[in-house]
């Protein structure tokens, strides 16, 4: 790659797979007239010898001496095969559709496993061939499980690759380990594996921006659902500085927060970016509605804060979903969940209203409970968390 100072550009050669790699030319020769002139007054006799030869007009060994500079030189340009093509740009963007490799491909199709666009296993992570298991952005669950899936992606490219491949241990380890084998058949098999861990993607753009986009693989619903909130945007990026963030939120029909966007040139703990997909909105301290009334000015720095130090905590997720499986067995919480299963039938969702009415319906012994268990988790960790206050532990 060249970099032509003048024009401020650089000179970028690619490749065409569609001519072969071995066919050659040699570009013409740009000879300035006036050199053409030059040479020949100086060799008459060369030109009466090949009157119509052109290239007798300039010796061979000083023709490939001389270089283009501009100043009215001969210019010899550079030998270029027929399939390279050069190009001047400032910014080159290339996209292409990702496939399968070719020997890859011969494998799979060499011992009879069943290939359409992806490699097809059971739930088990087995091809057709038991011995060979196989999971990853290749493969997609046989279709079978089609009706099953609630809405869940066949193919493995949309999930988490760690969790993928610890399912994919587990399944190997169930079905070879010889204290597990008489248990399989008592165990309740679930029809396909369910994943939970978010799935992200993340680049450095131009001017060093970092990009992050992470988003559920576990939706609530096969349905298309009804858009009963807006995204949270919060956009603070000077593009012509680099210098700021872009974030945003998005949330699904009941308030949950399907997938966390940030752009920007300050770096973040891509971690605390995860932690957020899944959470409710309510867990962000009344973003949702401080931010838009400009009570809030910048969301990162808002996130930032002492208060939300618990929520990147690495278990404060286990306490979460300790929490729900607690709580869903009480009367009251189950006159709720009726209510809202009810109400979400049509796959209207539930409103912040909707659940401001249900928020009203709780007993208060399950809002203590709620309270007590949370300050447990502060107290237990507070080696990470001493920024929080805790009633009655400065007389303890």
């Amino acid at each position: 790659m060249q970099y032509d100072h003048d024009c401020n550009l650089e000179r970028i050669v690619l490749k065409r797979l569609d001519i072969p790699d071995e066919e050659e030319e040699e570009e013409e020769m740009d000879i300035d007239e006036k050199s053409q002139s030059d040479h020949a007054k100086g060799d008459d006799a060369d030109q009466h010898q090949a009157p119509h030869d052109e290239s007798a007009v300039v010796d061979p060994e000083e023709r490939s001496q001389l270089d283009g500079d501009g100043n009215g030189n001969q210019e010899k340009k550079k030998k270029r095969k027929k399939n390279e093509l050069e190009l001047e740009c400032g910014v080159l963007i290339t996209c292409g559709h990702r496939d399968v490799d070719t020997d890859v491909f011969q494998s799979i199709h060499n011992n009879g496993l069943v290939y359409n666009g992806r490699l097809i296993v059971d739930k088990n992570f087995r091809t057709t061939d038991h011995s060979i298991f196989a999971a990853g952005s290749l493969c997609e669950f046989s279709g079978r499980y089609a009706a099953l899936s609630q809405g869940r992606s066949l193919r493995m490219d949309r999930y988490n690759g760690r969790e993928m491949g610890s399912r994919l241990a587990r399944s190997v380890f169930d079905l070879y380990d010889p204290q597990t084998q008489n248990d399989l058949q008592y165990r309740q098999q679930e029809e396909l594996p369910l994943f939970y861990i978010p799935s992200g993607l993340g680049a450095v753009l131009p001017n060093n921006l970092i990009y992050y986009h992470i988003n559920t693989t576990n939706p609530i619903s096969n349905q298309p659902e009804h858009k009963n909130r807006e995204d949270l945007l919060c956009d603070n990026l000077n593009i012509e500085t680099g210098k700021g963030h872009w974030i945003k939120f998005a949330f699904n029909s009941i308030g949950l927060i399907d997938s966390v966007t940030y752009m920007g040139s300050e770096e973040v703990v891509l971690q605390s970016l995860w932690s957020f997909v899944g959470l409710h909105e309510n867990y962000l301290n009344s973003l949702t509605s401080r931010y838009p009334a400009g009570i809030i000015p910048n969301v990162v720095e808002f996130l930032s804060e002492n208060w939300a130090i618990a929520l990147y905590h690495e278990w404060f997720g286990d306490f979460c979903l300790r929490m729900r499986t607690a709580v869903r067995g009480l009367a009251d919480v189950q006159e709720i969940l009726h209510k809202a299963f009810e109400a979400t039938k049509r796959g209207q969702g539930l409103t912040r209203d909707d659940l401001a009415k249900y928020r009203k319906l709780l007993d208060d012994k399950t809002i203590r409970m709620i309270e007590d268990e949370t300050l447990e988790f502060i107290k237990t960790n507070m080696n990470h968390l001493p920024m929080y206050y805790i009633p009655g532990q400065e007389f303890a």
